[in-house]
């Protein structure tokens, strides 16, 4: 979270010296107009993907065109001189700029950008069950006590399918975690954390899974 948004910070500043200093690079921004567009295709694709639990494989796929889509945007909105071009990327980037403003006074503005890159985040941290399945450790929602746990399964060699999303834990800090057995409707997990909540450490984990498989 605090990589993105010093980044989004770096390239707000450049995209606001484009503006004031009306510079005029038509290359670069045909190139960045592409960029900011296939990333957007690529942000559909994912977001598609999500409402289908399924994912590209790759800790930081996900994260990688997301950031890119939102990073070009941005700098395409301080390059162009296209009217149509200067609003479409100006309903993207012109949230960023307020919000960004207002995260400086007040904690609506970190939860503005805390919402938009949520789907985007990578796992904190993803251990392997078997060939098929792995486990990831996700930002907790809401009214999650801690870290979510996902177990994915692989499908048609590029996706991960989610098939089981634990919030139940109350674990936080997890940064391993170990199966000790996998079997239908009979799952245990030795979760390994940074020992800051009441529970041990390795903590044995057993969610309640039902016909998932």
């Amino acid at each position: 979270m605090t990589t993105f948004i010093i980044l989004i910070t770096i390239f707000s500043g450049i995209s606001l010296v484009l503006i004031f200093k009306k510079y005029d690079f038509p290359k670069l921004e045909k190139v960045i107009r592409k960029i900011s567009f296939y990333s957007l295709i690529g942000i559909l694709i994912c977001a598609i993907l999500l409402v289908f639990d399924f994912r590209i494989k790759g800790k930081y796929t996900t994260t990688i065109i997301g950031l890119t889509f939102l990073l070009s945007t941005i700098l395409l909105f301080g390059l162009t001189k296209k009217s149509l071009t200067k609003v479409l990327s100006g309903i993207l980037t012109l949230p960023m700029f307020v919000f960004g403003i207002l995260s400086l006074f007040s904690e609506v503005g970190l939860v503005f950008f805390y919402l938009i890159t949520l789907p985007f985040q990578s796992p904190m941290a993803k251990s392997e069950i078997n060939e098929n399945h792995n486990v990831e450790v996700r930002v907790g929602g809401f009214f999650a006590c801690g870290e979510s746990l996902v177990i994915t399964k692989s499908q048609f060699g590029i996706l991960d399918k989610q098939q089981y999303v634990g919030n139940n834990s109350c674990v936080t800090g997890i940064d391993k975690i170990e199966t000790l057995e996998f079997k239908e409707n009979n799952v245990e997990f030795l979760i390994y954390h940074d020992g800051k909540t009441e529970f041990e450490n390795p903590y044995k984990y057993q969610p309640e899974i039902k016909n998932v498989w």
